[in-house]
């Protein structure tokens, strides 16, 4: 039995090759896409590496198992098997993950002009939305207190200089009941001075901790 035959170039190889091509393409295009929406935002580069590598990868995947229900299930297990591996993230980069996987996986099933028109559509949507439907993503505040301080409306007037809108999400004890820890959701004014802000809140809560989080870091994980 000759093993190099294995090797040979044929008709399926090259169609495989050219649509790598093609989803290197959208890759990109989609990646750019994603900078571009977010270019006003932290982002991460592995993320963005992520997007750009997954068409490839779905374009090389997709002739293997699309005539074989096994090998699709087997796909799946492993899509099941990274979600639990994922860190949180952002709902929205959930839905740029499914949007590479489908246009890899409709490049990879050579219908070419819907894939792109999926790539070309959904990417520039994703950049009209981030430019003229400009809203400041909420954060949570968390301040903690002593537990004689009567935490209604006691920061209200920092809270007027230099936030948007605020509203307590909840209120727990910790230390054994001897301190409070407060948590707003809260929306800052464009281009505040943070630590001018926290200052204020230290003065205020006797020196304690207080912790700004984005509220995106609590929501689902990526995959």
């Amino acid at each position: 039995m000759n093993y190099f035959t294995n090797f040979a170039i044929n008709d399926e190889v090259k169609n495989i090759i050219f649509n790598m091509i093609l989803g290197l393409i959208a890759g990109i295009i989609i990646a750019a896409g994603y900078i571009i929406a977010n270019k006003e935002r932290k982002f991460s580069k592995n993320f963005v590496i992520t997007v750009l590598i997954l068409p490839i990868i779905m374009t090389i995947v997709i002739p293997f198992i699309a005539s074989d229900l096994k090998k699709t299930l087997s796909l799946a297990g492993v899509f099941a098997l990274v979600r639990f591996r994922s860190i949180p993230g952002d709902s929205k980069d959930i839905l740029y993950v499914f949007f590479s996987i489908a246009s890899g996986l409709i490049i990879g099933l050579n219908s070419y002009f819907i894939g792109f028109m999926l790539v070309i559509v959904i990417t520039l949507l994703f950049v009209l939305i981030s430019r003229f439907w400009n809203v400041q993503d909420k954060q949570v505040l968390k301040i903690t207190i002593p537990e004689d301080m009567n935490y209604q409306n006691v920061f209200n007037d920092i809270f007027e200089k230099y936030l948007v809108k605020y509203g307590v999400k909840n209120v727990k004890t910790s230390n054994m009941g001897t301190l409070f820890t407060i948590s707003y959701w809260i929306q800052p004014k464009k281009e505040i001075d943070a630590k001018a802000f926290i200052d204020e809140l230290r003065t205020r809560n006797g020196n304690l901790n207080i912790i700004i989080e984005n509220s995106d870091d609590q929501e689902a994980p990526v995959l």
